[in-house]
């Protein structure tokens, strides 16, 4: 049975990679490897190389527009438009009646293509104003019904995760 991740949570995920690469000592690969196994419990295998491929592309373009110390912010602003917001704009609920937006869906609608095309998209819109922006003090443990992805991305990388 076919059970993938929806795209938002890996580009969550690679934001996440990139982040925690830029405000740790830890390698992108451990990080990488640490969101891979998380992922890959609860959908369809997600390959580590796939979310260090889309993390290096996230960091190029960061340092393409010269983000330099905006760096994280804009990663934080990407985290809280896909977590809070649905591509079409619309507040996204993570937990409904019947499902929740955190369930496997039957088609892969995500690549590295894919996620940094949508978070070149998203940086452009919020450095333009044409998208609300992350609200101060805002974080993601404020966000109610994440469950087993809040828990995901407050696990330390194990040193461990480079072998």
């Amino acid at each position: 049975m076919t059970q993938f991740c929806p795209e938002w949570i890996v580009g969550i995920c690679c934001a996440s990679t990139a982040k925690e690469f830029l405000s740790s000592e830890n390698s992108l690969n451990s990080i990488s490897r640490k969101f891979s196994k998380g992922l890959s419990e609860k959908y369809n295998e997600i390959y580590f190389e796939e979310i260090s491929a889309c993390a290096e592309e996230i960091l190029q373009f960061l340092s393409e527009i010269e983000a330099n110390d905006e760096a994280v912010k804009y990663l934080d602003s990407y985290i809280y438009r896909r977590m809070c917001f649905k591509s079409s704009g619309t507040e996204r609920k993570i937990s409904g009646m019947f499902s929740s937006e955190l369930d496997p869906i039957k088609t892969n609608d995500y690549s590295v293509k894919n996620v940094t095309k949508i978070f070149r998209a998203t940086i452009f819109a919020i450095r333009n104003d044409t998208v609300t922006d992350m609200p101060p003090g805002w974080t993601y443990e404020n966000v109610e019904d994440l469950g087993w992805l809040k828990d995901l991305l407050d696990s330390p990388t194990n040193i461990l995760d480079n072998f």
